[in-house]
């Protein structure tokens, strides 16, 4: 049997779990302050787990609730795969970019042709 916390439980349950965990985050293992963490749990089974970063436990919940209507069968297959993925990738490996992308510069170019047209059309 599995205890339930009470709602008044939850931040000492969550400053403990920060300082068993180094003060660190347990999915990107950053530093996280308190003002930072949030304790996380699985929501299909409601069992705590660990602390996370807001933002983390933010994607984490959006990568759990939504893999299915993306057609991820898997989430645990996709997740341990995402990490070696992007490593792998962070750098260009191809040679080849999007089409849409643009580059700093390009950017900043053509926000800088927007801002003539505009004050152009302001002048007249």
């Amino acid at each position: 049997m599995h205890s339930r916390l009470k709602q008044s439980e939850v931040a000492a349950w969550r400053n403990t779990t920060l300082q068993t965990q180094g003060g660190r985050c347990a999915v990107c293992k950053l530093p996280c302050s308190e003002s930072q963490a949030v304790a996380d749990h699985d929501h299909a089974t409601g069992a705590m787990r660990s602390v996370l970063h807001r933002g983390c436990n933010a994607l984490l919940g959006k990568i759990e609730n939504n893999h299915k209507r993306y057609g991820v069968p898997s989430v645990h297959a996709f997740s341990n795969g995402v990490a070696a993925y992007m490593t792998r990738h962070s750098i260009n490996v191809t040679g080849l970019l999007h089409p849409t992308h643009k580059s700093p510069d390009e950017k900043r170019l053509a926000r800088n042709a927007k801002a003539r047209k505009t004050r152009a059309q302001k002048a007249t």
